[in-house]
Formats: structure tokens, C-alpha cells, sequence
């Protein structure tokens, strides 16, 4: 049975437009396609999520004007009170401009300031803090930055570090010393115990010991 010129026609369309989606599926634009189905579950998921995790409702708060201190402290009021928390800030912190220089905390006895004056601190000055520095406290009448019993002073590292450094070496140096006095004592001790047969039998046994 020969095919009409109308199925002929048809034939060759479906071939068109099979030739055409493979051409397209090369060409790339499958991934459009792709990308709005992504979208699609990305949706999907989202609103999933934020089924099973609902925002928060904050209760609506009370007629400030009315109410009395009474209402808000009873345990039992169904009045809901916001809790307001206020970070505290840390009042012995500072930024100084300068990062050669560190800020120590003195006692301000006046021996005490005066020994430190003396050896290279000088007090704090406003034109030493860092520009995008807040400070929480304000310089007193004299122009000190205080804090309860102390005051605020700045020392070039060089000399804070020094006298650091300094002291651990004398530590360093007394425990070296101490380690080697200790070491010549056990050896004579050692020696004197075995060039001598009895101090040896006495010290195994228990009977004789250094103190």
C-alpha cells in the first residue's frame, strides 16, 4: 500500500523534529532545563524545611503605660516581660595606634606610678588610642584613664619585653644552677658510698640515707 503525499509530510516532520531535540540536546540546552528543575526542588525543600522548622512567634509584648511592677514579677502573670541582655563591655581593654607600644594596668600608689614613670611607662593619652577605638571608660579630670584602683599606661615593648626576658633568664640561670649543685651532690654521694663496702651494704639494706 503506497503512502499518500499527506503522510509523507507527517513522516518527514517527526524525523524534522527528532533531528531537531537531538541537535538541541548537543547544542546545551538541556541544562537549561535541568537548571529549572533544580530550582524546582530547591523549592520544594525549602519549604519542607520550614515546615518541620516554623519561625519563632515572639509574643506580643505588654501595654508598657499600664502595666505595674507587680504584674510583670508575678511568676504566675501570663504578661510575657522580654529579657533584655546588654553585652558587657571589657572596660581594661584598649587598641592603642601605635603597635610598638602595649597598655599596662599600674596601681595608682604613688610609689608604685613613680617607679614606672621612671623606668619608661608614661600614662595614657587619648591621641595613643586607635581611631577605630571605642573606649568604654572616659579620662578623668586629670586627664587619666582610670579604672577602679588602677590607671592606664602605655611602655614601648622594647622595654617591657626586655625586662621580661631578663628574668627568665635568671630563672633560666637559677635552675641551671640548682640542677648542677644537685648533680655534684649524687656523685659524691655515689662515690663516697662505693668506696666504702659497709655504707654500701648500709645504704642497699635501708639502713643509712642521705638527708
Amino acid at each position: 500500500m503506497s503512502s499518500t503525499p499527506e503522510q509523507l509530510s507527517k513522516e518527514a516532520q517527526e524525523r524534522i523534529n527528532i533531528a531537531k531535540a537531538g541537535a538541541a540536546k548537543q547544542a546545551g540546552e538541556v541544562p537549561a532545563l535541568t537548571n529549572a528543575v533544580a530550582e524546582d526542588l530547591e523549592a520544594v525543600v525549602r519549604r519542607i524545611l520550614e515546615e518541620k522548622n516554623p519561625p519563632k512567634k515572639v509574643p506580643k509584648e505588654p501595654d508598657w503605660a499600664t502595666i505595674t511592677e507587680a504584674e510583670a514579677l508575678d511568676p504566675e502573670s501570663p504578661v510575657y516581660i522580654p529579657v533584655i541582655e546588654h553585652e558587657v563591655p571589657s572596660y581594661l581593654d584598649v587598641k592603642l595606634a601605635d603597635p610598638e607600644y602595649v597598655v599596662v594596668w599600674v596601681n595608682r600608689d604613688q610609689r608604685r606610678v613613680s617607679a614606672m614613670l621612671a623606668t619608661g611607662y608614661e600614662f595614657l593619652k587619648p591621641e595613643h588610642v586607635s581611631k577605630d577605638f571605642a573606649l568604654p571608660l572616659k579620662f578623668d579630670s586629670e586627664k587619666m584613664y582610670t579604672y577602679a584602683d588602677v590607671v592606664a599606661m602605655r611602655v614601648h615593648k622594647r622595654i617591657k619585653l626586655g625586662k621580661a626576658r631578663k628574668y627568665v633568664d635568671m630563672s633560666t640561670g637559677q635552675l641551671k644552677g640548682a640542677a648542677a649543685r644537685q648533680r655534684s651532690i649524687s656523685k659524691l654521694e655515689n662515690e663516697i658510698i662505693s668506696t666504702n663496702a659497709g655504707l654500701d651494704r648500709a645504704f642497699s639494706k635501708g639502713e643509712m640515707s642521705f638527708f
